[in-house]
């Protein structure tokens, strides 16, 4: 699946759980644009936040490594998810950071 893709899915597993969706920009010649230079997106339902990155399986690690060294360089304790794309059986697994 294209990155666009699993934007799309993921979009649309969250929103029908209730949740308000909201992804960073992406353009065509522009790097991209992280939320704090870690997360794809955010979502929303009712006081409920989530910082989400998201991947495919094999690309686990190292989103992994870039948000643990980031959090502790500026010694934050928020929770946020890595979300990965399991290719072989087709759905989505959360990693809790």
């Amino acid at each position: 699946m294209t990155e666009k893709q699993l934007r799309d899915d993921l979009r649309d597993v969250l929103t029908k759980d209730g949740w308000i969706v909201w992804f960073a920009r992406r353009m065509k010649f522009v790097p991209a644009q992280d939320i704090i230079t870690l997360y794809d997106g955010i979502a929303f339902k009712g006081s409920k936040m989530r910082l989400i990155q998201f991947t495919t399986k094999s690309n686990k690690s190292s989103h992994l490594t870039k948000i643990m060294a980031y959090k502790k360089l500026y010694a934050l304790t928020h929770e946020s998810e890595l979300w990965l794309w399991n290719q072989k059986i087709r759905e989505w697994e959360i990693f809790y950071i």
